[in-house]
């Protein structure tokens, strides 16, 4: 009868252990029920915690005035977190919503029809030599013309010049869309570090310096409507923002990376008792080992050469901890020792904390790639209700 030993990863707690635990049990017995299936929950008494219940967590003040965008300087915040994400949010919220009326304080009776005057004045931005230059200034004129014609290209954009809305009114939006993706643009490009990217002031200037290098007779309507609207979304989702954010990145954070620094700060405790659980289990053994746990068990299994035991690592970065000389048990550079298990590493393409193990320890790992058809972070909990994973993990068990 083969004993299967679950050691969990990062950030793991009792509640979500004990699910998935039963979870894996009722996967795996459904198929081998002679198989036994038992947990390592190192976790409960070597886990990391708040001993303070997060008083590090700085307090937002709540009594912040308005950003440069005209709206409050958290909402601020939040916008260019959106930016980020998606250049064209910000217009393509505006396009969802309706115009002011023409005949109010952003009407003229020269100005041309409002679709028409938003594309020329864009085709006057794309094409200006002062705002070409400000992009220079700012290390983006590689990414200006680019980012000009994925604004003026995008579905936003077209709406934008269907709604009747004038120009003036969504221009500084415009520019921040232009901004935020030749931003984008040089994040994948690897481009060096910008203090547009770093310093909010300046990047704040450089959006206002284009602004009014393309502004023209309409200035004196200053974009109040989008303001308004975007000021309005905002708000209603994120009311205590940065309050809510910080504490619960530091409620997590204190789980998922709290538990890889006190595993890097002293992880004997926990290999002690992972070799204990395994100890107590009657040969064959195969170790299921997720994440941080596929780490601990590289760690131990490379120094205690147990030829009884199989390892399945699941979703784990133990490869590259590996190339980053991180290992307790096994330095950069030295191969897998005598006597080390057969070891099957299990890794989806889109869980950003699996890594391969063959292109490093040879023939000695065997990488699986499964699908769990999740984005990044769903996919890393998500092996156990994957078919492909199942079956790997069923055909290491003797």
């Amino acid at each position: 009868m083969t004993a299967v030993l679950f050691v969990h990863g990062t950030g793991v707690r009792k509640a979500s252990f004990d699910s998935t635990l039963d979870t894996i049990s009722r996967s795996l017995l459904e198929r081998r029920p002679d198989l036994t299936v038992h947990g390592c929950f190192w976790g409960r008494r070597y886990g990391s915690s708040l001993y303070a219940k997060g008083a590090s967590v700085p307090v937002a003040d709540g009594a912040r005035g308005a950003g440069p965008s005209g709206v409050p300087e958290d909402l601020d915040v939040l916008l260019w977190e959106r930016l980020q994400d998606d250049a064209l949010f910000e217009l393509g919220l505006l396009a969802l919503t309706d115009p002011p009326d023409p005949r109010g304080g952003g009407f003229h009776p020269g100005r041309a029809p409002a679709g028409r005057a938003l594309r020329s004045r864009h085709d006057r931005f794309a094409t200006s030599e002062e705002v070409g230059r400000l992009f220079g200034e700012a290390g983006l004129s590689g990414q200006f013309a680019d980012a000009c014609r994925t604004v003026a290209a995008s579905e936003a954009f077209g709406d934008l010049e269907d709604s009747g809305v004038a120009a003036v009114d969504v221009w500084p939006a415009v520019v921040r869309a232009t901004v935020a993706e030749a931003l984008r643009r040089a994040e994948r490009e690897d481009a060096p570090a910008l203090r547009v990217v770093h310093d909010r002031e300046h990047r704040d200037a450089f959006v206002r310096k284009l602004v009014q290098a393309t502004d023209d007779e309409y200035r004196g309507v200053v974009g109040g409507w989008a303001k308004q609207r975007v000021g309005a979304f905002l708000a209603n989702r994120a009311t205590s923002y940065m309050s809510r954010r910080r504490g619960a990145f530091t409620g997590s954070a204190s789980l998922v990376a709290g538990d890889i620094l006190l595993y890097q700060r002293d992880g004997a405790a926990i290999r002690r008792y992972v070799a204990d659980r395994i100890s107590v289990l009657e040969p064959p053994v195969t170790v299921i080992a997720h994440s941080l746990g596929g780490i601990i068990c590289l760690d131990l299994l490379a120094t205690t050469g147990r030829s009884d035991v199989r390892l399945v690592t699941v979703g784990t970065a133990a490869p590259l901890f590996w190339e980053l000389d991180a290992l307790w048990g096994l330095r950069a550079g030295a191969p897998l020792p005598d006597g080390f298990p057969e070891w099957v590493n299990v890794y989806d393409q889109r869980d950003f904390l699996a890594y391969v193990g063959a292109p490093v320890f040879g023939e000695r790992v065997r990488d699986v790639r499964v699908d769990n058809d999740l984005p990044f972070p769903g996919c890393h909990g998500a092996y156990w209700f994957n078919e492909q994973c199942r079956e790997t993990i069923l055909s290491a068990c003797p």
